[in-house]
């Protein structure tokens, strides 16, 4: 949720509920107005609660689009007028995405517009290089379908994934639809098709799974939401997710797998954010490159990259947050962090690590930045890996 703090800030000179007549925007050049009043929970000439003002400035935050978010309410010639004033983000943006660990390397570049032509729409489309291997991917994307509060999303991959046994090499599409019921609660669906190939590792054994043919429909529930406030987040959620796939494998004809991911986040005075991750999932029997991996580039800092496989674990990632400095066009973040996994093989086999990191950020543009982790791996053999990718870890 936005900060106790903030929202009294705000709210300090309106007496509340308040009528609002009318509804002013400033600081747009590029984005349409009628984005910034889609966003608001009420319409002009209704009776405002000091909550669902809260809520409407929260909103403009959560779209991404916005790097500063201000209202005021003033009274003018006997009406009541709303003033929202607003900095936009740079909507076309290149993306230049990259990670290191666990002995992989990838690097992403494209070109991305989250508010194509003003209108808070999304397309993208990027280059993909992991390890010596070349891909690509390419999405469009409307969060407000239907002018309601439905995210829906179509995108086409043509990707690699190296494994410690195989390289996968994926042509897929999906399609994904998310409403809010309200703003704390919201609704999914996901349907995937996918045709898989594998082909030798660059170094060690081959063990080469049949061409996988597939399709796969989830479900999702999520209750709870995170807010954006700058550089910091805050606020709860829990998501459930139901996969059920249908397979060409000459074994295993149908997938199940049950995944619940609880985010939280908290502000601890004016710089600090403490941010938790954990998760938990388990799987039927399924063929090898749909089951789940674990260490370096899948969720566990300090190991060898995707060093487990395996079909139930549960996983925890903290970190504790500082905000060093912060300006316009650079912030610097500053984190220490925790990382724990316990999963099933054959036996329970956990793997922890401890480390710490830093973040250079871009506050002026969306998920932008540079992040640089060292971890140890304290179960198993000892090993000090480091990782670099963009934004945060998560």
């Amino acid at each position: 949720m936005i900060g106790a703090a903030l929202i009294a800030a705000l709210c300090a000179q309106v007496a509340w509920p308040q009528r609002i007549d009318a509804v002013e925007v400033r600081g747009m050049s590029w984005t349409k107005e009628f984005v910034v009043l889609r966003e608001l929970p009420w319409k002009p000439g209704a009776v405002v609660t000091e909550a669902q003002w809260a809520l409407g400035l929260t909103r403009l935050w959560n779209t991404g689009i916005l790097s500063r978010v201000d209202g005021a309410v003033e009274r003018r010639g006997g009406q009541t007028v709303a003033v929202l004033s607003l900095e936009e983000r740079f909507a076309l943006n290149p993306l230049l995405s990259f990670g290191a660990g666990g002995g992989r390397f990838w690097f992403r570049v494209g070109l991305n517009d989250i508010n194509f032509i003003g209108r808070f729409l999304e397309w993208g489309a990027r280059y993909e290089r992991f390890d010596t291997y070349n891909g690509g991917q390419g999405w469009v994307r409307d969060p407000r379908l239907f002018n309601r509060r439905l995210d829906g999303t179509l995108q086409f991959d043509y990707l690699f994934r190296p494994r410690p046994e195989y390289v996968r090499r994926r042509l897929g599409g999906l399609a994904d639809v998310q409403g809010e019921l309200h703003d704390n609660l919201r609704l999914g669906a996901r349907v995937e098709f996918f045709r898989d190939e594998y082909q030798p590792p660059l170094v060690g054994p081959a063990v080469l799974p049949d061409t996988l043919l597939a399709g796969t429909v989830a479900l999702v529930v999520r209750a709870g939401r995170v807010d954006t406030l700058r550089l910091r987040q805050s606020g709860l959620s829990v998501e459930l997710k139901q996969t059920f796939g249908l397979s060409a494998d000459a074994v295993v004809r149908g997938i199940t797998q049950t995944q619940l991911e609880v985010l939280g986040y908290a502000l601890l005075g004016e710089r600090w954010n403490l941010a938790v991750r954990a998760q938990a999932a388990v799987s039927s029997q399924a063929p090898p490159e749909q089951q789940f991996y674990l260490g370096g580039l899948d969720l566990i800092r300090g190991y060898p990259d995707s060093v487990l496989r395996t079909q139930a674990f549960a996983l925890a990632n903290t970190e504790l947050r500082a905000t060093l400095f912060d300006s316009t066009w650079v912030a610097f973040v500053g984190a220490v962090f925790v990382d724990a996994a316990l999963a099933e093989r054959s036996g329970p086999v956990g793997l922890l690590s401890m480390g710490a990191g830093v973040r250079v950020l871009v506050p002026k543009l969306l998920e932008t930045g540079l992040r640089a982790d060292v971890a140890v791996a304290m179960l198993g053999q000892p090993n000090a890996g480091f990782s670099v990718g963009v934004w945060q870890f998560f």
